[in-house]
């Protein structure tokens, strides 16, 4: 029970921290809708780095492309390059700040959430 509190106590602290300094940070806004890590990372952590298809487990790809159609100068969920099928956390970095992917090469001053 002393360790569970314990990491609750650091957990808590974590988010705290991320919320100080701005938004949460993606990992936390799903923990809050109670997403569990098993969710992205497998039942045994086995996946470091999820892929779109955990993404699109939850998330519809498809329809977040329609939402964002009219960003200009280039829908960021729909790519020239990739489609819909681009890994979502080269920009929504799930346990980091969020970048923006497309300005390696572009310069687009998307803001990724």
């Amino acid at each position: 029970m002393k360790f569970f509190r314990t990491l609750c106590c650091i957990a808590a602290s974590f988010t705290i921290a991320c919320t100080a300094f701005g938004a949460p940070f993606g990992a936390d806004r799903h923990v809050e809708k109670g997403v569990k890590c098993e969710s992205c990372h497998g039942q045994n952590k086995e996946i470091e780095s999820p892929s779109i298809k955990q993404c699109v487990a939850c998330h519809d790809s498809e329809q977040l492309a329609e939402k964002t159609k009219d960003v200009k100068p280039q829908n960021p969920h729909k790519s020239p390059h990739y489609g819909t099928q681009l890994d979502c956390v080269l920009c929504h970095v799930q346990h980091d700040e969020p970048e923006n992917y497309c300005s390696q090469c572009h310069s687009f001053a998307f803001k990724v959430k």
